[in-house]
Parts: structure tokens; C-alpha cells; sequence
């Protein structure tokens, strides 16, 4: 496998925010707390993620960091972008792009959304948006996508993406106290620029 260099080069960032017909994505601001926190409290919502349901203290915590890497410098390193509804400002959910630490041309794209904003493809137009920066901005060759078995949305949402299954990996993550099997989807960039969008 193929590590970093010190001659990669860290992706440029395009201007923020980035528009979709009905969204704004830019990077998360610690003044988000309390809109993340409304849905990152949610047990729908942290159902499937790495966390119990959060506290306003573990909101906090959570966006300092991301705060912190408003832009991709190292590989490894997690860019966490909110998306609001253009018409309101309104922040309902995030993307997020990992540059990878193993092979600087690869990337894994994550999400969270609100309960209010499921069902009318919001998720879907921001993680394409996603998916635009990673391949268009950033030329990265793959995407990955990692969701729980059992979260057949978030499989659901990658597979209209283009993101085709490539394993599901059999009770290979240890999460909240049990055994969790794990589906990876993954997208090229020919892929994606071969594609209509």
C-alpha cells in the first residue's frame, strides 16, 4: 500500500460556500453547536454512528476539533462541511470528506442529517456535492463510503451516488458494545466524470 509523501501536495480548497439548486455547504463553525447538536442528540441519528447520542458538551468537544481542520493539510486529517438550506441559513446536516492517511489520492465521504430533512433528497444533493469536490476539486482517484449493515438508508443514499458495494466486512468493528459488520462502497473518478451531473 501506498503511504504519503513528503511531496504530496495537500488539496486545494475551492471558495466556500459551495451551492447546490437548494443548499450551502461550508466548513462547520463552532457557532453550530447548538443546529448539530439538535440533530447529533437524535437517537435515529447517532444510531449508526461511531457515538452515543451527543451532549451540547460533546457537540462542543466534537467541533472543536473540526473546527480546527477547517481545510485539508495532512492526510488523515477529516473536513467537516455544514450544509445549510439556502432559502433560511438554516444548518440540517453535514458532510464530511476524509483525505487518506494510507494513499493521499483516496478519500472516504461521511454524513449526518437531520430527521427533519430525510425524505426529500437534501442528504442525496449535498453528499454529490461532496463527491464534486472531492473528485473535481481535489482529483482524488476513489471515494469510499463505510455504513452498518443494518443502515440500508445510508446504503441506499452511496448506491445513487454511483457507489457501487464492494464487501460487506462480517462483525469487523467493535462500536457501543457489539460486534458490527460493516458495508464499503466505493466510486472512481472516471467514474464519476463518465457519469451525467
Amino acid at each position: 500500500m501506498q503511504t504519503a509523501s513528503a511531496d504530496i501536495q495537500a488539496p486545494i480548497q475551492r471558495p466556500y460556500p459551495i451551492h447546490t439548486a437548494r443548499l450551502r455547504l461550508r466548513p462547520v463553525r463552532f457557532t453550530d453547536v447548538a443546529a448539530v447538536n439538535a440533530y447529533r442528540s437524535e437517537p435515529d441519528v447517532a444510531l449508526y454512528l461511531p457515538h452515543p447520542p451527543h451532549t451540547v458538551a460533546d457537540t462542543e468537544k466534537t467541533l472543536a476539533s473540526m473546527v480546527s481542520q477547517e481545510a485539508l493539510t495532512e492526510p488523515g486529517q477529516w473536513l467537516d462541511l455544514a450544509v445549510e438550506l439556502a432559502e433560511t441559513g438554516e444548518v440540517v446536516g453535514e458532510v464530511l470528506l476524509k483525505w487518506s492517511a494510507a494513499d493521499p489520492r483516496q478519500g472516504e465521504v461521511g454524513y449526518a442529517f437531520s430527521p427533519a430533512v430525510h425524505g426529500q433528497g437534501i442528504a442525496s444533493e449535498a453528499v454529490k456535492a461532496a463527491l464534486a469536490l472531492a473528485f473535481d476539486g481535489f482529483g482524488w482517484h476513489r471515494v469510499e463510503g463505510i455504513c452498518d449493515e443494518r443502515n440500508d438508508k445510508s446504503a441506499a443514499l452511496m448506491a445513487r451516488q454511483g457507489m457501487r458495494l464492494e464487501a460487506t466486512f462480517k462483525e469487523s468493528d467493535w462500536c457501543k458494545g457489539e460486534w458490527v459488520s460493516l458495508r464499503h462502497y466505493a466510486l472512481l473518478r472516471r467514474e464519476w466524470l463518465a457519469a451525467e451531473h
